[in-house]
């Protein structure tokens, strides 16, 4: 298991194997009722350590190693403890998505997929019977204990999608959005459906518009629960914006300035979309 950083991008390679003895470093993305605990030292969040972990004697299941990162091994796994200290903070990821740290994000994001996946794969989907974690250095699998069923992790593709308009960009209130918030048009991809069909059909399911001219823009794991988002920018082609009333309630076209208005930056491909049109339109 290597990492490093390249070109500002995080390079985790993943494993079920610990190549690195164990140590008072690695590094811990523990989940408390899917919220992330965290070190709230000197205003700065950060993941604990073994030697945290063993300073305040938390108890830790489902423990899955992530991956490799400079030497450190960094692990991922549940508690059931709600520590008293000043410094310990449980925040969700849609929180720390706001936050600076993109390192401390991508671990966060990687372990809570892991977990996910074992927590709705605890039974086959066969026969029923409780899976177990294969032993494999090379290979993360659940097998079941009775027919041998194999589950590998699963991710359920999904697309985002910057529609723009002369010098505007689409977007969108979806009725879940809290305070008014707006974001881009964006869904999952159905059997058989290729990413820039399922553009085409998200956006004329949701706003009325058809869209031409798609391009692949980039992609981003997205744990709420098992999700890839695979982001993409498009043009108008024809069509008057009809919000489908049910998902999304408003939809409008919104100028440079219009945006800058309602846009906080984030790690979300969503954001990194809306900044992909504010420095070229």
């Amino acid at each position: 298991m290597e990492g490093s950083l390249v070109k500002d991008y995080i390079i985790i390679k993943p494993s079920p194997k610990k190549l690195h003895k164990e140590c008072n470093k690695d590094i811990w993305a523990l989940f408390k009722d899917n919220k992330l605990m965290v070190l709230n030292r000197c205003g700065e969040y950060i993941l604990p350590t073994l030697k945290d972990i063993r300073d305040y004697n938390i108890n830790i299941f489902n423990i899955q190693c992530i991956g490799e990162y400079e030497g450190v091994n960094l692990m991922c796994g549940e508690t059931d403890d709600e520590l008293q200290k000043a410094e310990v903070e449980y925040v969700d990821l849609m929180t720390l998505g706001n936050s600076q740290d993109e390192f401390l994000y991508t671990i966060a994001t990687k372990g809570n997929l892991l977990l996910n996946w074992l927590k709705l794969n605890k039974h086959c989907g066969i026969c029923g019977s409780e899976n177990y974690i294969k032993d494999s250095y090379n290979e993360r699998a659940l097998v079941c204990t009775k027919c041998g069923n194999t589950t590998w992790p699963r991710t359920s593709p999904a697309i985002i999608v910057a529609v723009i308009k002369d010098d505007k960009l689409l977007m969108v209130h979806n009725k879940l959005f809290p305070n008014r918030k707006y974001g881009l048009v964006a869904g999952f991809v159905e059997y058989g459906e290729t990413f820039e069909d399922c553009v085409k059909r998200e956006v004329y399911e949701e706003t009325g518009i058809k869209v031409k001219n798609i391009r692949y823009f980039g992609s981003q794991p997205w744990p709420f629960p098992n999700s890839m988002m695979v982001g993409f920018t498009a043009e108008y082609q024809e069509g008057e914006l009809n919000p489908d009333g049910v998902e999304i309630s408003h939809a409008a076209w919104f100028s440079r300035e219009e945006v800058l208005k309602i846009y906080k930056k984030s790690f979300s491909i969503g954001s990194k979309l809306i900044q992909w049109f504010l420095e070229n339109y």
